[in-house]
């Protein structure tokens, strides 16, 4: 038959999870521009609260009109518009094993863990728990065997180290257990910033083979409204020397610390967004840096907040399109809830929220892992989690269609009475239907015959698969023991 499609253009080449179907238009092109231009008159006329003297210097000798006594900043549009320009609009994250890399294009769509839990639901007993830095390593070690996890944002901050060098230690915990790409959250000062460079080195060879090949990324949290905080910023600018990818994240409270309009919050965390770019660029002009939106949502009756609320939810939406708008990669949204246990309402918030986030055109999603609004660790929803986020892979790679997917050739074969089983076409493609993990499709009886298993139970027994029978490739034992003595050397040095 006439390969029509073929002559179109069309690649008959699965492109899972690659390819997306086209993304949500939930803000239209001519809101965007003005939450920008809006976004813009803040930042000059308005102006942000800067904590940090070095981003103020950096900014007063960039031509922002600088109050060093009220530590404030008012910022010109030509100066976001010249930050912008130096930043890279693809940012590859490295990994330790090179083969897993990934390339924040705008193309793909990634997964992570989610971070900095303070708290962990045993897995033998059930009951909460301080977190450990075990956690961490299980956690590391179960990242590292699903295919669809590529990075590793560490889930808990480990309460059975020093206070001051936790971060060394989840990394030094993530770098023995894991292959793929690290992210370091709540790194608050330069000495903390310059160990954990210090041990990415060790890895790849010296700092400046690490601006090659980052295999660590940081988050720098801005707070609202409208400020650049002090100890977030100043971790990032030692970061950025490096060109280690910086994640900007914001996280307004609609009714709080951002408007209780969503376009209000929207348009606060863009601004802050915005500010941090400038200082970083200024900085150290071409800093890879990803947009990042984590928002909360307070119902004003009660007083109770979410980040699962659909305010929450479509606050994200607008970050990534803002993201979008800029040509930056995104971070946001994915399997966040404020339940407290695996239960019904972590069901429907992850779910719906993970994938609007996704389907708005998200870079990095997922986060599985935690419950309460980012503070609860439960290991059989990590797989939980998993298992949605897979799901939803599928439906944002859409529909591809061409010969080889519409099957015209072995339709006409098997015409209207048989069957395609046994069909050459159907085993080609058997391995592209999605095979759950924990999903039980098995008739009662036969679920009931193998022991009435829940889903949560079904995790429960693969966690414990996993990190029984799963082993990373060891690190070689000099670096293994290099990273060891940058932990302990930063345990005495940083600053508590």
């Amino acid at each position: 038959m006439p390969n029509a499609w073929s002559e179109q253009g069309v690649s008959a080449t699965s492109l899972f999870p690659i390819r997306r179907v086209r993304s949500l238009e939930i803000l239209s092109t001519d809101e965007l521009n003005v939450i920008h231009l809006a976004s813009l008159d803040l930042l000059e006329n308005l102006g942000v609260k800067v904590f940090s003297n070095e981003a103020l210097k950096i900014l007063d000798e960039s031509g922002a009109n600088v109050d060093y006594s009220k530590q404030t900043a008012k910022i010109p549009q030509h100066l976001v518009d010249e930050a912008l320009k130096k930043c890279p609009k693809t940012i590859r994250l490295s990994a330790r094993n090179q083969e897993l890399d990934v390339v924040l294009d705008g193309r793909h769509i990634f997964g992570t863990t989610d971070g900095t839990g303070l708290a962990t639901i045993d897995l033998d007993t059930g009951e909460r728990r301080q977190p450990t830095k075990d956690d961490v390593r299980k956690t590391a070690l179960m990242v590292d065997a699903l295919d669809h996890i590529n990075m590793y944002y560490p889930t808990v901050t480990p309460l059975d180290c020093p206070g001051h060098a936790h971060v060394l230690h989840e990394y030094e915990a993530a770098l023995n257990n894991t292959e793929k790409h690290f992210i370091s959250g709540a790194t608050y000062l330069p000495e903390e910033a310059d160990f954990l460079l210090q041990m990415a080195s060790t890895l790849v060879g010296g700092k400046e083979e690490l601006m090659k090949q980052p295999i660590i990324s940081a988050v720098a949290c801005m707070m609202s409204p409208l400020i650049i905080p002090l100890k977030e910023t100043e971790a990032a600018l030692e970061f950025a020397k490096y060109h280690v990818p910086v994640i900007l994240m914001t996280m307004p409270l609609t009714g709080a610390t951002g408007p209780i309009t969503v376009a209000g919050s929207i348009l606060v965390g863009n601004a802050q967004i915005l500010g941090g770019i400038v200082a970083l660029q200024m900085a150290s002009a071409g800093t890879p840096i990803i947009y990042s939106s984590y928002p909360l949502s307070m119902e004003l009756k009660t007083g109770a907040f979410s980040v699962a609320f659909p305010e929450a939810t479509l606050v994200t939406v607008g970050h990534i399109r803002m993201a979008k708008y800029y040509g930056l990669p995104s971070y946001g949204g994915g399997t966040v809830s404020s339940s407290k246990v695996p239960d019904e309402q972590a069901a429907y918030e992850k779910s719906l929220c993970a994938l609007t986030c996704m389907l708005a055109g998200g870079d990095v999603c997922g986060t599985i892992g935690l419950f309460e609004n980012y503070t609860v660790l439960c290991y059989e929803q990590m797989l939980i989690d998993y298992e949605m986020y897979e799901y939803m892979l599928k439906i944002a790679a859409g529909i591809e269609v061409n010969d080889e997917t519409l099957a015209i050739e072995t339709i006409y074969k098997v015409g209207a009475e048989g069957h395609f089983l046994a069909e050459k076409h159907t085993l080609k493609h058997a391995n592209e239907v999605w095979a759950p993990m924990l999903s039980d499709p098995r008739p009662y009886a036969t679920w009931k015959e193998a022991g009435s298993k829940s889903v949560v139970e079904r995790a429960r027994d693969k966690v414990r698969e996993i990190l029984s029978s799963h082993k990373p490739p060891d690190l070689d034992s000099g670096v293994k023991r290099r990273v060891h003595e940058v932990v302990e050397e930063g345990e005495k040095r940083i600053p508590h």
